[in-house]
C-alpha cells in the first residue's frame, strides 16, 4: 500500500475528494443553500482529517471518532496546528445544528464554514508534504510506556 508521504507532494485521492466536497459547499452557499453548505464544508474537513489519519495507518468511521483521533494522533502527537482540531470539532457541531434546526442557517455561517474548511484542507496538505510529521509509525515500533505520576497522600503530619 502506498502512503501519501511516499508519493511526496502531488495529487492525493482523499484530498481530491475533500476539495470536491468543498467546491460543492461553495456552490451550495452561492445558491442560497447555507445549511447544506455547512454540512458539505464539514464533510470536506472530515475527509481531509481521514486522509491525515490514513497517512499514520489509522482509520475511523464515525465523524466524532475521526475528530478525536485527529486531535490525538495528528495535532498532539504529530505537531499539527491545534487550531485545525478546534475548527474540525466546531464544523462537525455546526453541521449537526444546521441539519437538525428548523431555522434557516444564515449565509454568513456558510461562508464562515467554507473559510474554516479551506484552512483545514490547506493545513493537512502542508502537513502531508512534511514527512517528518506525517510519516506512519515504523513497523514494530511501540511507544514507550509512560509511568503514572505518584500521588501524594494528604496527611496531617509533614
Amino acid at each position: 500500500m502506498s502512503h501519501a508521504h511516499e508519493r511526496g507532494p502531488g495529487p492525493r485521492p482523499g484530498m481530491a475528494r475533500a476539495r470536491r466536497e468543498l467546491a460543492a459547499a461553495e456552490l451550495l452557499a452561492g445558491n442560497g443553500y447555507a445549511g447544506q453548505a455547512v454540512a458539505a464544508a464539514a464533510r470536506a474537513a472530515l475527509d481531509s482529517a481521514q486522509v491525515a489519519l490514513a497517512a499514520l495507518d489509522e482509520t475511523r468511521d464515525h465523524p466524532s471518532d475521526v475528530v478525536s483521533a485527529y486531535v490525538r494522533r495528528v495535532v498532539r502527537e504529530r505537531a499539527m496546528d491545534p487550531v485545525t482540531g478546534r475548527l474540525l470539532r466546531s464544523l462537525l457541531n455546526r453541521a449537526a445544528l444546521a441539519e437538525r434546526s428548523w431555522a434557516a442557517v444564515p449565509i454568513e455561517e456558510a461562508r464562515s464554514a467554507l473559510v474554516d474548511a479551506a484552512l483545514i484542507l490547506a493545513e493537512v496538505d502542508g502537513w502531508l508534504d512534511d514527512p517528518a510529521r506525517s510519516a506512519p509509525p515504523r513497523s514494530g515500533a511501540t511507544r514507550r510506556a509512560v509511568r503514572p505520576l505518584r500521588r501524594r497522600r494528604a496527611s496531617g503530619t509533614e
